[in-house]
């Protein structure tokens, strides 16, 4: 990527236009890929074919002069500094001007976290070690330095190889050179396979796994070196071997996408490709390589260092702004790119190379600068870090009380306490007290009738749903768990692929826990559910198994989809008042197909409504990821709590947009009839409580040595409790159960029911309401029985 002609032994190697032809299609097809995958699916493969042409120059000077007698590490080294250094530490100066002006504190202090790194020629062990790549992570397509990982790759590559390869010619003879290098290389390229499926920030930021990228460069040079230019034998020969050049290259950069499984094998590719081309020009070229020689080609290619370096800064700060770059606003950034880039390379990089054969240039000058350099810059982006991107700064202080107001209005759902939201299941969210939201001034023994569960689009529910049971008198209890449907289901591979045991046990948990709420609003990433295979069948088989057991469902739409808004655009707008947020935020994916489906299923199925946040989010049919001029979103997909709550509000404005079940809860919780074994399939199937009841408690208890027992406790209606009681006698003896009791137990009347087949189950009948029943309560009950385990 960053070797010129001018540090090329002068025998045996001569300039070649073709070579820096190969550079344009590399620096053209990722600068191609940045601005937009669609036009190179695969342009990030141009940094591979730098890659090879970087390890074939440097391998041909470093043999070529160790031949010679004349190879001095530190003259080496002198010529590195030259070539690398100056446009490198102008473009991470430039950055870090630029974001200074324009970025805020905390990105600002990410920025100069990656240019202390980059100072030291560590670039890509910082990405490696805090690239952020979680679920919610930044955008990386936003950070200004992130292509400096290849420059890191390279320079390291520089400090290990000539010693190297030297240690080789010293042990070697020129037979068997060969081999050990060829295995290195081979063995990078398997590692590099293995780490791309195990981890594949080490496989694509580290050496050893780009190492035989640059060693099929270096390898050639070798072989050339040792046979002689005269590979291939003739002008045809070149032109096929060129053609099959440009079809591996060419593969590499329209074949290949960010889908591929990269670097690894996929990656030899653009450097056997690259190779193929390098080789049939070290024999005097043919007509295929004429479009590498065309002046546009080597012109770039002469300037391509630079135009790698300044591209991606100038994109990267224009997509923290505008998130997007489309047509427009690529072709107002690619002529300041070539104009960056032509800039450097006639006022940074040739001045410095000029001083080759000066007195200035040698190498305790040359060291000495760079290293006074490096520390200044290094202390400056030390003292950035430090003080949290200048955070404190007096020019900051005001804009950090509006950010503060604006993160508090942005937060998801997750970082609140009261939402039980979870990557895994949390069994005791669904009875803790901190989960459940209730209407203000309201009694905190009140009961709990709705029950709001699923996964994040369940979650960032909570704000809309609190609105709503303010304005209707309800609480609710909300539990959810990242990437999970609440479906029921005897499959067991839905969920996060490092969480599916327990998004299996929340499913299940969650429907025993569903039949003590006389409404159950479910709420899930539908669009992502849908395409599994059965997981309609499995939804619908919910809604039947719910409704059935007595709830109410409501099933809640999607909110539209904005994969241009940018959270951390409105903290930019602060800055740069000029901004306008907005300007990218159309909802490109709205979940009319989806809605649609969910509202056609719950009008199918007696007992369940539809409803969603469309008649606020997209009045008129017109999409908006802001409500009177405020953000309602934490991220492309997903409501923030404040922006919830807003939601919730204008609906509780508009009633008719308002599920009618919601208006009728408190008359829903006072009277609630259900058929025992319907509800609890481990009784008998056709168990009837002749009496209103409104279950409180239902639970598993483990009793140890893998017996569990099943626990419901419920409260009655309209009966005392000797009449319950005998109620249940009469049920279970009509089905076969002996009665043993009753005894007093616990302040109630205990009764034990046996089956001959080995079943028993215990009931308790207390004749006055236990702590916490609702108010219409004449007693309460409680059912025991074992099950197997959950």
């Amino acid at each position: 990527m960053t070797t010129d002609r001018s540090a090329m032994p002068p025998a045996g190697l001569r300039y070649r236009a073709d070579i820096d032809g190969l550079r344009a299609v590399a620096v053209l097809s990722v600068l191609l890929f940045h601005v937009d995958a669609r036009l190179a699916p695969g342009g990030f493969t141009g940094v591979d074919v730098f890659f090879v042409i970087s390890g074939y120059l440097i391998t041909w000077i470093i043999q070529g002069q160790h031949e010679a007698g004349r190879f001095r590490f530190t003259e080496f080294y002198r010529r590195r500094i030259l070539r690398i250094a100056p446009a490198y530490l102008a473009v991470t100066f430039a950055s870090l001007l630029a974001g200074a002006v324009l970025m805020v504190p905390q990105d600002f202090a990410g920025l100069a976290r990656s240019a202390l790194w980059s100072t030291f020629s560590a670039p890509n062990v910082y990405f490696w070690l805090h690239q952020d790549t979680s679920y919610f992570a930044p955008d990386a397509a936003q950070i200004p330095l992130l292509h400096l990982w290849s420059l890191g790759v390279e320079e390291q590559f520089y400090l290990l190889w000539p010693a190297i390869l030297l240690l080789c010619n010293r042990v070697l003879s020129a037979r068997w050179l060969l081999w050990p290098l060829l295995g290195l290389a081979a063995t990078s390229f398997v590692a590099a396979q293995h780490w791309a499926s195990t981890d594949f920030t080490f496989a694509y930021y580290m050496l050893p796994a780009r190492a035989g990228e640059l060693l099929v460069g270096g390898l050639l040079a070798l072989v050339l070196g040792r046979f002689g230019q005269r590979l291939p034998p003739g002008e045809a020969w070149r032109n096929v071997l060129a053609l099959a050049g440009y079809s591996m290259v060419g593969y590499g950069i329209f074949g290949l996408d960010e889908a591929s499984r990269f670097p690894g094998f996929n990656a030899l590719y653009p450097c056997l490709g690259a190779a193929a081309l390098i080789l049939a020009g070290s024999g005097g070229g043919g007509w295929a390589l004429r479009p590498l020689t065309w002046r546009p080609m080597v012109w770039i290619g002469l300037i391509s260092y630079s135009l790698y370096l300044w591209h991606w800064p100038v994109l990267a700060l224009t997509r923290y702004f505008l998130a997007v770059i489309g047509p427009l606003e690529a072709a107002i950034c690619v002529p300041i790119i070539f104009a960056l880039a032509y800039v450097s390379y006639r006022f940074v990089e040739l001045p410095f190379r000029a001083q080759g054969g000066d007195w200035q240039g040698r190498w305790p000058a040359v060291v000495g600068r760079y290293a006074l350099v490096v520390m200044a810059l290094a202390a400056g982006t030390w003292g950035v870090v430090r003080l949290n991107g200048l955070s404190a700064a007096p020019w900051n202080a005001g804009y950090q009380v509006a950010a503060a107001r604006m993160e508090e209005r942005m937060r998801p759902a997750f970082e609140y306490d009261y939402i039980c939201q979870s990557p895994g299941f949390n069994k005791a969210d669904l009875q803790d007290e901190r989960c459940v939201l209730r209407p203000e001034g309201s009694s905190d023994r009140a009961p709990v009738p709705v029950l709001l569960a699923g996964d994040s689009n369940a979650a960032h529910y909570v704000g809309m749903l609190a609105a709503v049971g303010q304005a209707y008198g309800f609480a609710f209890r909300n539990i959810a768990v990242s990437s999970c449907p609440p479906v029921a289901s005897v499959r067991d591979d839905y969920g996060n692929p490092r969480a599916i045991e327990a998004c299996t046990r929340f499913r299940h948990a969650l429907m025993r826990e569903a039949v003590n709420y006389p409404v159950v609003v479910l709420g899930a990433q539908w669009t992502s559910h849908a395409r599994i295979p059965g997981f309609r069948d499995d939804l619908q088989a919910t809604l039947a198994t719910l409704t059935r057991n007595g709830s109410n469902v409501v099933l809640l739409g999607m909110v539209p989809r904005f994969p241009g808004y940018e959270r951390a655009c409105e903290l930019r707008h602060l800055r740069v008042p000029w901004m306008d947020c907005k300007v990218h935020t159309d909802a490109s994916a709205t979940p009319a197909s989806i809605n649609e489906y969910l509202r056609q299923l719950a009008a199918s199925v007696p007992g369940v409504t539809y409803m969603d946040a469309l008649p606020v989010i997209c009045p008129n049919g017109a999409c908006s990821a802001y409500l009177d001029g405020k953000p309602l979103y934490f991220d492309p997909g997903h409501l923030s709590m404040v922006g919830s709550q807003d939601v919730g509000r204008a609906i509780v404005a508009h009633p008719a947009a308002i599920a009618q079940v919601f208006k009728q809860v408190p008359a829903t919780t006072r009277s609630r009839k259900a058929h025992l074994g319907r509800t609890h399939g481990d009784l008998p199937d056709g168990f009837v409580l002749p009496f209103d009841y409104a279950v409180r408690m239902d639970r598993m208890v483990d009793l140890g040595n893998g017996r569990w027992q099943r626990q419901i406790e419920f409260d009655v209606a309209g009966v005392d409790a000797a009449a319950a009681q005998k109620a249940v006698t009469e049920m279970f003896a009509r089905s076969g159960f002996r009665v043993t009791g009753p005894w007093e137990a616990k302040g109630g009347v205990r009764t034990t029911y046996k089956h001959k087949d080995g079943r028993w189950v215990t009931y308790i009948a207390w004749s006055t309401p236990r702590k916490g029943a609702r108010g219409d309560a004449t007693g309460s009950g409680y059912f025991g029985w074992i099950v197997p385990p959950p």
